[in-house]
């Protein structure tokens, strides 16, 4: 076998380049193993050269990867860090309006997670990192911004509810009568009493507070006027719905500046003292009614050193 195969390669061939023009022909005589070697050298040269080609772009595809999901983890851990520290200062305050409003504390929600981000490989184990962990890490970055969402929404509507709250206080508080209608002193206390004129019993429904003619009264909540003008009894008398139940009157005016349907703020000067209608001098009838119920107008009023 060796002698045969010795033989083989010791064939010799002749390869001749003929020149199309006329010219003089090439001869290249060489043996079977010279050949042989040759398509060797050059099969490995082509093998070497493809497999340094697939490296280089392997690592070029891998480093172009990373850094561009170095670029959009960065980024979005910037959102992430940026939406934390908002949602951390909102909550502080949510409790702190919610302390000081006494509206109670809303259920808690989840902690933020944390988000992890690709180990420093070299290309190649950094290219199989992506494809192993990179739907891993792609999930926690989308259960962090769903969870960023959702405190987001939470805290939105909380917000919404201090607000609301805060509006009714508001309009509560605007529509509650806080101030004395007139300057002066209280003659006659709210409940029973014998009338001034006809020393009979009765019940008084308001306060008769007095001070000299054409004092200012003013009225003590934000409303709307729905009566203005002579009542018997009363005298000229203005009438004020403040929302929420209350409402209030003023009798006995000498003279009245506001007409039906006329909005009203807190301190407004509505008319004057007099002594119109079943009066014995210069006050002003007060009257504060809850629901269209007459009560102790005194507990409306504030006191006075």
């Amino acid at each position: 076998m060796s002698h045969r195969l010795k033989s083989y390669f010791k064939k010799k061939m002749t390869f001749m380049v003929v020149p199309h023009d006329g010219g003089k022909s090439v001869q290249i005589k060489t043996n079977l193993f010279m050949i042989h070697f040759l398509v060797l050298v050059l099969g490995g040269l082509v093998t070497w050269a493809a497999m340094v080609i697939a490296q280089d772009v392997n690592y070029q595809l891998a480093l172009l990867t990373e850094q561009r999901f170095k670029s959009n983890m960065q980024e979005i851990m910037e959102e992430l860090e940026t939406n934390r520290v908002l949602l951390s200062r909102m909550s502080s305050v949510d409790t702190q309006f919610r302390k000081l409003l006494k509206l109670g504390d809303r259920k808690k929600v989840l902690e933020l997670n944390g988000i992890g981000g690709p180990t420093e490989e070299d290309s190649t184990r950094f290219s199989r990192l992506l494809q192993e962990k990179n739907e891993h890490l792609l999930n926690k970055v989308d259960a962090s911004l769903k969870i960023s969402n959702q405190q987001a929404s939470q805290q939105e509507a909380s917000f919404k509810e201090i607000s609301v709250f805060l509006d009714k206080q508001r309009s509560i508080l605007a529509a509650t009568p806080s101030i004395w209608p007139v300057k002066g002193w209280i003659t006659s206390g709210y409940g029973k009493r014998a009338s001034p004129l006809t020393g009979e019993p009765g019940r008084h429904m308001g306060v008769d507070i007095a001070n000299e003619a054409n004092t200012p009264i003013r009225v003590t909540a934000d409303g709307l006027v729905t009566y203005a003008g002579w009542q018997t009894g009363y005298g000229r008398v203005i009438v004020v719905e403040h929302g929420f139940g209350y409402s209030t009157r003023y009798g006995h005016c000498a003279r009245i500046d506001v007409k039906v349907g006329d909005e009203v703020k807190r301190g407004q000067i509505m008319g004057y003292v007099g002594s119109t209608g079943r009066s014995t001098g210069s006050h002003v009838h007060y009257e504060v009614r809850v629901h269209g119920m007459p009560v102790d107008p005194e507990k409306y009023l504030p006191k006075v050193d």
